[in-house]
């Protein structure tokens, strides 16, 4: 094992990095834990050069997922939803407009968001228009403007 206290993450430990990482810890730490688990690796020239390229990738992915949210976000500004709810009178919804209604919403439009990343302040309890934030990449938010509207009343079935 090497006495180095430089080492290359392997995988990620929690406080310390990511894969691909080089870290310095005291050498006790290296031999009796990160080496052992084979968390970390001795850094070589090698190592150095996988690095370089895992690095690269990373950022061409991350490049490329902030396009597709910038994208997404000018797809967003286009569109508007409707969603029908059940309300009573003075325009009071039985239940609420929750994430995964405007995420089922956004779907018929062809544009894929993750409930979770809808964001809704208050939740939606009264009939109106509202703008919802979305979640599209940690930096990058969209607005959708949505319509919540009454259903039809059921009528009810004519006795035989």
């Amino acid at each position: 094992m090497a006495r180095s206290n430089k080492l290359m993450l392997v995988k990620a430990v929690e406080g310390l990095g990511v894969p691909g990482d080089i870290v310095k810890v005291r050498a006790g730490y290296a031999r009796n834990f990160l080496l052992p688990r084979d968390l970390a690796a001795p850094v070589s020239a090698d190592s150095l050069k996988k690095v370089a390229a895992v690095h690269k990738r990373a950022a061409l992915m991350v490049k490329k997922e902030l396009d597709v949210a910038k994208s997404k976000q000018e797809v967003l500004r286009s569109i508007t939803l409707h969603i029908v709810a059940k309300s009573g009178e003075g325009g009071h919804l039985y239940g609420s407009v929750t994430g995964a209604m405007v995420s089922e919403a956004l779907a018929k439009h062809k544009v894929t968001i993750d409930p979770s990343d809808v964001v809704l302040d208050n939740p939606i309890k009264e009939l109106g228009i509202y703008q919802v934030t979305l979640r599209l990449h940690p930096e990058v938010m969209g607005l959708v403007k949505v319509y919540v509207v009454a259903a039809p009343p059921e009528k009810a079935e004519a006795k035989k």
